[in-house]
């Protein structure tokens, strides 16, 4: 059960929402590109979770100013990219092939392309080819996305495994919102299915950071010497990790 309530801190900030739980023992700010959140115990009183929020008011908008750059960089990503999807690190066209009769639409890796599969009496109530289809819809690219992942990765993770001399007792593709990868006490590798958006090169960083978390469960010295032992340009990688993780976590 929870509480909330909205507050202006600041002419140039949206509300924000104060929100108070019972199972919460600290408070906390969350500033994403939509809102701005502040939560405590549900024990506080609503004026310390004002004053707390108040107190950092600079702090929140020059976050939420940082947020909104960041929101406008990729909008700008998104219309540049329009009509493309991105795979193994390339931007491939979308091409738009209208089958009659065809029950579910569908996208097909080609070489050069991906090729959107439709029913045009689906979208337009008539069947001739020449009639613009919508584009396809997110469900349908997180299909495509996974499917190819879900063959892919675990290959290159097999592929791996007889490298290193790690063995994990899993692998799992998943959905993680933010994250690229994982690795449990159990030794479960858990890898984000937005990998096969990325360069061979980087897919196969993220792999093996992974397996060696089998050895190190930790991000020591002695973890990153192992990682670097098996994959040595780790600085570069991890630079592209930082510079592209907005769009490959940004759907576009």
């Amino acid at each position: 059960m929870r509480s909330d309530r909205k507050l202006h801190i600041h002419p140039q900030l949206p509300p924000v929402t104060l929100i108070q739980r019972k199972r919460q023992r600290t408070m906390r700010i969350r500033v994403t590109d939509n809102d701005i959140m502040v939560s405590g115990p549900a024990s506080l009183s609503t004026k310390k979770l004002q004053r707390f929020v108040e107190d950092k008011t600079d702090w929140v908008h020059k976050t939420w100013t940082k947020q909104q750059k960041r929101k406008e960089v990729l909008d700008e990503k998104r219309k540049a990219h329009e009509g493309t999807l991105l795979l193994r690190g390339e931007r491939k066209p979308v091409h738009d092939f209208p089958v009659p009769g065809l029950k579910k639409p569908m996208l097909v890796e080609h070489p050069q392309a991906i090729v959107y599969q439709y029913n045009p009496a689906d979208s337009t109530g008539s069947v001739n080819p020449a009639d613009r289809p919508p584009l396809p819809d997110p469900d349908l690219i997180h299909t495509f996305y996974r499917r190819l992942a879900s063959r892919e990765l675990p290959e290159r993770v097999a592929y791996w495994v007889r490298q290193l001399p790690f063995q994990p007792s899993n692998v799992s593709i998943r959905n993680q919102k933010t994250k690229w990868g994982s690795c449990s006490a159990r030794g479960t590798i858990s890898l984000n299915w937005r990998l096969v958006k990325c360069p061979p090169s980087i897919c196969d960083y993220i792999i093996i950071h992974e397996l060696c978390h089998l050895r190190h469960f930790n991000h020591s010295r002695a973890f990153w010497e192992t990682v670097a032992n098996y994959y040595p340009d780790v600085r570069e990688a991890r630079s592209w990790v930082r510079s592209m993780s907005d769009e490959i976590f940004g759907e576009m």
